[in-house]
């Protein structure tokens, strides 16, 4: 049986995924084992200093309404997967034509049928990673809203121990949420590189190393990521 990727596509699909791969165990050690700036690091802290002063109201319908803000952004992405999934199936049977239709167009590689729909199998399921981490991060975002209702009240008798206990499992439930989510949006950008792959194994290659870039300037060397770490306020105790 003969690949429809030549050698030099193959050495590219495997640049694509070490990249892809490398970058997301390097943003996870990052957070998790380094003092360094990060944008997962710096959110946590303030879920966690979220979850804290979150014991000490009485009104909560504002940590409620920020929750499921959060929840109807997530159902957003996750209906924008659906849809994409949808364009990709559609277009699979017309791979002969999008061959055709890339090989007028100058400076791109002729392509077979095979490629094309070698290319578009790997954007579909990039997609549907995309869709199983977001529906994923979707259900724990319910379930950090379950967790949240049944908060104990201010004037309510725990322990310290209690108290700490909760406040760092919601956090922890709402960063993995989050996580999920962020993993979702990682593959939305590696998709836009397969579709360069369309246009031939050079501009894939680029379009992969320039995502990469991207990635790590806005989640690790950004102005968003600094002003979130800097307004951070340790709670009262």
């Amino acid at each position: 049986m003969t690949l429809p990727l030549n050698t030099l596509e193959l050495a590219a699909l495997g640049y694509f995924f070490l990249l892809w791969g490398g970058y997301a165990w390097y943003a996870k050690h990052r957070a998790k084992n380094s003092d360094k700036a990060s944008l997962s690091r710096s959110l946590r802290k303030h879920r966690r200093g979220w979850a804290h002063r979150l014991l000490q109201r009485d009104m909560r319908m504002t940590d409620a309404s920020l929750l499921a803000n959060q929840e109807r952004v997530v159902g957003f992405f996750a209906s924008t997967t659906l849809l994409l999934l949808a364009a990709v199936f559609t277009a699979l049977p017309t791979s002969a034509k999008i061959a055709e239709l890339t090989s007028h167009i100058p400076f791109t590689d002729p392509q077979s049928e095979g490629q094309i729909e070698a290319k578009l199998a790997l954007l579909l399921l990039v997609l549907i990673f995309a869709f199983f981490k977001v529906t994923w991060s979707l259900r724990q975002y319910g379930f950090a809203s379950v967790v949240m209702g049944s908060a104990p009240e201010p004037g309510e008798q725990i322990t310290d121990q209690e108290r700490e206990a909760f406040v760092e499992n919601l956090a922890k439930l709402m960063d993995s949420a989050g996580h999920d989510n962020n993993s979702c949006l990682r593959a939305y950008y590696f998709a836009l590189a397969i579709m360069w792959w369309l246009a031939g194994t050079i501009p894939f290659v680029v379009a992969t190393t320039l995502i990469i870039l991207v990635l790590f300037n806005r989640e690790f060397l950004s102005t968003a990521v600094t002003s979130i770490e800097s307004s951070y306020l340790e709670p009262d105790e």
